[in-house]
């Protein structure tokens, strides 16, 4: 069932009314806990399904920039909570950043988690033991998903800390030229998921600077092909499988639609893929949530993102 929100201002982090789900289904029951990291308490909303199997999976969710996990809740559509619903097999956690700001691999960024340098691997790992410990999760199947600036986060999670997690997932975000880079690298190929809209007005879909509607200046990215390229680059391969797979364009009005690339290494057991989305703009399409604000560009609305995103880390072996 969709829903629509009023919404004051002109970003997806804005204040929503009325955004408590009233319902009893069983997805919307989220609970809320934390964990002091750095001597900060660091809070984080989490979903776990009614009848869930053992040895189930663990799917972070990372907000974007000024954005909270409630808000990830509200604009993902509570769609990976569905999916873990109706699959029994995963735990969905929403991590909220300090000041509602990850510290990613941007240097151009004068916030509070940039300028206190938060490692922000210690929180999610601490999060993870405490589902190792308390729920018996599969420590081998733990999953990243990010939008925005937490799709840029995931980027330098990927890059420095491969080994967290068995696949990863960057929405609506390219990671930062050489100049505007304070990450280092291990150079370790991963299993990635990028999805880019071609017409995001905030995140150049063929790079450039950030376009921020507040004005301040977040340095330069790299054009989508050549984030793609990164991470297909170190997989280094012998043999590298290309499948292109047009989706279905349900929806003509939308004036957009999707395809996606898949790049795989069977040998070493990687996949790259890229869902590009068509005149998309800086959103998540899904079928529950389509109040994006104007200012963030056209919503695609043939594809369930979040289902897309499930459906490539059930794909890992």
């Amino acid at each position: 069932m969709k829903k629509k929100f009023t919404f004051i201002g002109v970003l997806l982090f804005l204040i929503c009314n009325d955004c408590t789900a009233q319902t009893s289904n069983d997805i919307y029951d989220v609970k809320v806990d934390s964990l002091k990291i750095e001597n900060i308490n660091r809070s984080y909303s989490f979903y776990i399904p009614k009848g869930i199997k053992e040895k189930a999976k663990l799917i972070l969710v990372l907000h974007g920039a000024t954005m909270t996990s409630k808000l990830m809740l509200e604009y993902t559509g509570y769609e990976f909570n569905r999916l873990a619903h109706a699959s029994k097999d995963a735990i969905i956690v929403y991590p909220q950043a300090y000041d509602n700001r990850w510290n990613d691999c941007k240097i151009a960024l004068p916030h509070k988690a940039k300028l206190l340098d938060l490692d922000e691997a210690s929180f999610f790992t601490a999060i993870i033991e405490r589902f190792t410990n308390n729920n018996n999760i599969d420590k081998t199947n733990v999953f990243v998903v990010g939008f925005s600036n937490g799709g840029h986060m995931v980027y330098k999670l990927a890059k420095q800390n491969p080994d967290i997690f068995k696949g990863f997932a960057a929405i609506a975000g390219n990671i930062p030229v050489a100049s505007n880079n304070d990450c280092f690298t291990k150079k370790i190929p991963v299993s990635i998921l990028i999805a880019n809209g071609t017409s995001d007005p905030i995140i150049p879909y063929l790079g450039g600077e950030i376009m921020s509607p507040d004005g301040t200046k977040r340095g330069k990215m790299l054009p989508t092909l050549n984030t793609l390229k990164y991470w297909t680059d170190l997989i280094n391969c012998d043999k590298i499988t290309l499948i292109k797979k047009e989706l279905l364009d349900l929806n003509k009005e939308d004036n957009s639609n999707a395809t996606i690339y898949e790049y795989e290494c069977k040998k070493q057991n990687k996949k790259v893929q890229l869902i590009e989305i068509a005149n998309g703009g800086h959103n998540i399409p899904n079928p529950s949530f389509e109040s994006w604000p104007n200012s963030l560009g056209n919503v695609n609305k043939d594809i369930n993102l979040p289902e897309l995103i499930i459906n490539f880390f059930n794909s890992l072996n």
